[in-house]
């Protein structure tokens, strides 16, 4: 595949990504790997991506003030550890294919929800330090399960924070806050457990794209799109990732 076209794929997964509080981890994993990049090569590469675009989304979202440090800083100190020493570790020794049915079938669940009750479905009817310990609990499955597969974690983080209660544009923005410190912690957890030769020449002229994209995209959500808007591109999205998935073990 040629660079150029490699340059502007990443930039439009970083512009919508980012509107929805994601990386894009989930797509560039598998597009490195059909690069024909090894795959334990590949979930590092797709990794610091997802972090370079989460960051440069979240220099927008924390000017507008719309991340919720409350909940996000608990939740990022629980999935640290779990995307930095387990989910690296345990990509090299078990079978994900069960994992990825798993989760495709709760993705697939996720999105129907948004599309035809335009909700997630419930929320958690709790509040305090019950609501925060059931975060961090979520966040070091999250962080293991992120690193494990490579897909960043923001498909879980954002629903997370629905369920709670957050408005989608606050849960746009906090997801975005937390993923760049769980891809982080998954990228450099990966690079000790392997010995990855990484193309740096795709890495930086895509870690361009995505900041540029991701920048855009940021400012989007709060000039152009709707609540509303972001639910249902969000549950598309969902939908995508889902048949990625299925596909991939089917």
């Amino acid at each position: 595949m040629e660079l150029i076209v490699i340059i502007f794929i990443a930039f439009f997964i970083a512009v919508i990504f980012s509107m929805l509080g994601l990386g894009g981890a989930i797509i560039y994993t598998p597009l490195f790997f059909w690069m024909g990049i090894p795959l334990l090569t590949a979930i590092p590469m797709a990794l610091l991506l997802n972090t370079i675009t989460t960051a440069s989304a979240s220099m927008t979202y924390l000017k507008q003030q719309f991340v919720d440090t409350k909940i996000a800083y608990p939740i990022i100190f629980s999935a640290i550890p779990g995307a930095l020493l387990i989910g690296p570790y345990l990509a090299r020794i078990v079978d994900t294919q069960l994992i990825i049915l798993l989760l495709s079938t709760i993705l697939l669940f996720a999105s129907a929800r948004i599309l035809f009750f335009n909700s997630i479905g419930f929320t958690l009817r709790t509040d305090g330090m019950k609501k925060t310990i059931f975060c961090a609990g979520m966040g070091f499955l999250i962080g293991i399960l992120s690193s494990m597969a490579g897909v960043g974690g923001g498909t879980f983080i954002v629903p997370l924070l629905l369920v709670i209660g957050f408005e989608i544009k606050k849960a746009t923005a906090t997801s975005s806050f937390i993923i760049t410190f769980i891809a982080l912690a998954g990228f450099i957890g990966h690079l000790f457990v392997g010995q990855q030769q990484m193309d740096m020449s795709i890495l930086f002229f895509t870690g361009a794209a995505v900041f540029t994209g991701a920048q855009a995209g940021s400012r989007m959500v709060f000039k152009r799109l709707s609540p509303g808007a972001i639910n249902r591109l969000f549950a598309f999205v969902l939908l995508i990732i889902a048949g990625e998935l299925l596909y991939g073990v089917i």
